[in-house]
């Protein structure tokens, strides 16, 4: 009778290299440890750090909004971030199968399940609006440099309007028992600002015009939506080599 071990030895495969290359067929498992990082990687540092943070540390303080995340960020962020990485990789199983094995806390599950429908909804409308910019952008003149295009408000006005802008004052002849103050400031909006909001977003007056579907915006929505598929189709096996 030949044990596993020498049925192992005879097929010219060694037990532990067989259990090292033993893969998960429902869920799937990383390529290699390259992938898992980058994946991990990608998954810290998104649209949200590059283009939010600055501003929220600029809203917040400055300098003085660095100390306290920075605590947080040692004492909280990257703890939770490294227990949810081992409890994915010693479970293998999604964020409701994990908590099996404390069921009192099931419902955090349910809390980041629901989270991830929510941002991955939200950063699909800053991806589909990052599809649009770059399919507008394939022109000779980008469409938001001017103010002359149709809709463009009084109001507009470019860097070489805005150089026609002098500050001065004026005599007045005035009768000595009459005084005057006399104070306008000038709104002015950017091409770009009317750009975003009067062609791209169309935005109506009130809040009871509902106004209409933009079909370019709907369209790269869908591009987004499409190459979310396509990235997740295999499971990690997929979106790692993204």
């Amino acid at each position: 009778m030949v044990g596993k071990g020498a049925k192992g030895m005879l097929n010219g495969a060694v037990p532990s290299e067989a259990t090292k290359r033993e893969q998960n067929l429902k869920r799937g498992n990383w390529g290699n440890q390259i992938e898992f990082v980058l994946t991990s990687v990608g998954y810290a540092v998104g649209l949200g750090n590059v283009w939010r943070f600055p501003y929220l540390c600029y809203r917040n303080g400055g300098g003085a909004f660095m100390f306290p995340y920075f605590i947080m960020l040692i004492f909280c962020g990257i703890p939770l971030f490294f227990m949810e990485l081992s409890f994915g990789q010693f479970a293998s199983q999604g964020c409701l199968g994990v908590w099996r094995i404390s069921p009192m806390f099931k419902g955090v599950g349910y809390g980041m399940m629901v989270v991830s429908t929510y941002i991955g909804i939200y950063y699909n409308v800053v991806i589909c609006i990052a599809f649009y910019y770059f399919f507008s952008s394939m022109t000779n003149v980008l469409p938001w440099t001017y103010c002359n295009n149709p809709w463009n408000s009084p109001d507009c006005a470019g860097v070489l309007d805005a150089s026609n802008l002098t500050n001065g004052s004026q005599p007045a002849a005035l009768p000595s028992n009459l005084s005057h103050l006399l104070n306008r400031t000038l709104q002015r909006t950017s091409p770009s600002e009317e750009y975003w909001r009067l062609y791209v977003l169309k935005l109506s007056d009130d809040i009871g015009n509902f106004g209409e579907v933009r079909l370019p915006l709907l369209g790269c929505l869908c591009v987004s939506w499409v190459v979310v598929f396509l990235c997740l189709i295999r499971g990690v096996k997929s979106s790692g080599k993204v």
